[in-house]
């Protein structure tokens, strides 16, 4: 697989802004971004007080143990398609763990990384406009690095990993996200050179959603289920249920059936 930067100069992670303690990048990659900060800003913090989930959720993100960081970017494309950044970002994860550490992981749409049936990552991306216009999407990043089996509690042991608990090695978080920024910067640049359709296709590649009997919920109430049959040119889930009918997804979260 080949990680060179084909980009021809560096965008994702110029500059990278590192905290030691933050409560969540996202609030702090939001707040420079309506200062102006440039496209592929990264903010990256040691430790998160209060990282941002999905549906405000709290991240657990304890200090030396994973990679917590945002990135800033400034698409100029049509806001229909910016739900694709999400998509694009999986696909750079798992790109990442495969490349870094040897580790298959799989995409659960929309925005989680697992291994076999553990989470090892999530992201969160939030888009504002300017008006009609995208004036910037921020794609936050939660991915357990070192954290051992002690460092998750009851609840989460038995449904989150990380890479060390995956590999048995420790691994420098640096070099982890120097991969990742590689491997952004390249879909990033594919993303807005050529569109979305080859993302799309290595995120079927990667993904263990699709085939699956799928449960959509909407702040915890399943409100559809059926077979995942694809993602659609907006990054939407389209599944199909018992009776044929089909519904396209742009919100939500899935449980699966394995």
């Amino acid at each position: 697989m080949n990680m060179a930067n084909t980009t021809g100069h560096r965008i994702i992670g110029k500059p990278l802004i590192y905290y030691e303690v933050l409560d969540s990048t996202n609030l702090k990659a939001q707040e420079l971004a309506e200062k102006g900060a440039a496209e592929g800003t990264i903010v990256q913090a040691d430790r998160q007080s209060a990282g941002k989930g999905r549906l405000g959720r709290i991240w657990k993100s304890p200090s030396g143990s994973g990679l917590w960081f945002t990135t800033i970017l400034r698409p100029q494309i049509d806001p229909k398609y910016g739900a694709q950044a999400t998509l694009l970002a999986a696909v750079a994860v798992v790109e990442t763990l495969a490349v870094a550490a040897e580790i298959k992981g799989t995409i659960k749409w929309p925005n989680d990384i697992l291994v076999g049936r553990k989470k090892i990552c999530g992201i969160l991306s939030e888009m504002y406009l300017n008006e009609a216009a995208i004036d910037y999407i921020i794609v936050g990043i939660g991915l357990n690095v070192n954290m051992a089996k002690e460092d998750f509690n009851e609840t989460l042991s038995d449904i989150a990993t990380s890479v060390y608990l995956q590999t048995h090695r420790k691994q420098d978080c640096k070099e982890l996200l120097e991969v990742f920024r590689i491997s952004l910067e390249k879909w990033y640049s594919i993303w807005l050179a050529e569109g979305f359709e080859r993302i799309r296709a290595q995120w079927l590649a990667y993904n263990g959603t699709i085939g699956s009997f799928v449960k959509v919920k909407d702040n915890d109430v399943e409100i559809f289920s059926g077979i995942a049959e694809g993602i659609d040119d907006y990054g939407c889930l389209l599944v199909r249920n018992i009776d044929g009918s089909s519904q396209s997804f742009d919100f939500g979260e899935i449980s699966i059936r394995y």
